[in-house]
């Protein structure tokens, strides 16, 4: 059975693997709370340590909003906007509607790259599940009766990938689930070295029912990124 410490290691070494990377995807959105068409297109931009770039396009090639994270402040630029909306994380209030379509994005984007900040000590129980374990893992906050979110965190068992994440309130009640599949090695041509990431990845959020699923048609780690490609134009 595989530890807690294996599975953090196996996500570590994933993030660890991945200095920059770029990424084609269509993103399937649902709900109300989003402004955007139910599909669009898109780009994913990523360099280490925590830079993040997503653009969304209009079936035209126009873009329709550009997203822009440098550490914990956020920008976001809209086609019907003049200035940028600017925020801080974990703060997306200033988003308005916008706020949970780029909050479920990023969680997507999190598991993609192996970013997820858990503890050994946060595990609490394992059970095994068809052909995958199953971690309670309880996020606390500074002491242990001080439990906020409960999460099953589903693993395969040969592969020790992630195949999916239920978070849930204290008294039980369904938060967030996300699911990674299509699982794939990807690394730039002509180097012998890859990296195993999922192309699809769905989060979807119960509290006002909407989702947001990102299909990935290409993703290409360790390519070189420049700093102007952070920046707006």
């Amino acid at each position: 059975m595989l530890t807690p410490q294996q599975v953090l290691a196996a996500l570590h070494a994933r993030e660890a693997n991945i200095a920059s990377l770029k990424g084609l995807f269509q993103a399937d959105v649902e709900g109300s709370f989003s402004p955007f068409s139910h599909s669009i297109q898109g780009t994913l931009l990523y360099q280490r340590p925590q830079s993040i770039r997503i653009k969304g396009f209009t079936r035209f090639g126009g873009t329709l909003f550009d997203f822009l994270l440098n550490g914990r402040p956020y920008s976001l630029h809209t086609a019907d906007r003049l200035y940028p909306i600017v925020g801080r994380v974990p703060d997306f209030r200033p988003l308005g509607n916008l706020g949970l379509p780029v909050q479920l994005s990023l969680r997507a984007v999190d598991v993609l790259l192996g970013r997820l900040r858990w503890t050994a000590e946060e595990f609490r129980e394992v059970r095994v599940a068809n052909t995958a374990y199953r971690y309670t893992v309880a996020l606390s906050h500074g002491n242990e009766s001080n439990v906020s979110v409960l999460q099953y965190v589903w693993v395969d068992h040969a592969s020790a990938l992630i195949q999916g994440i239920e978070y849930y309130s204290t008294k039980g009640k369904k938060l967030v689930t996300l699911t990674a599949s299509d699982y794939r090695n990807v690394g730039p041509s002509g180097q012998p070295d890859s990296v195993v990431l999922p192309f699809s990845i769905e989060v979807k959020e119960y509290v006002t029912s909407g989702s947001v699923r990102l299909k990935f048609s290409e993703i290409v780690p360790n390519v070189p990124v420049s700093a102007k490609e952070f920046e707006f134009r």
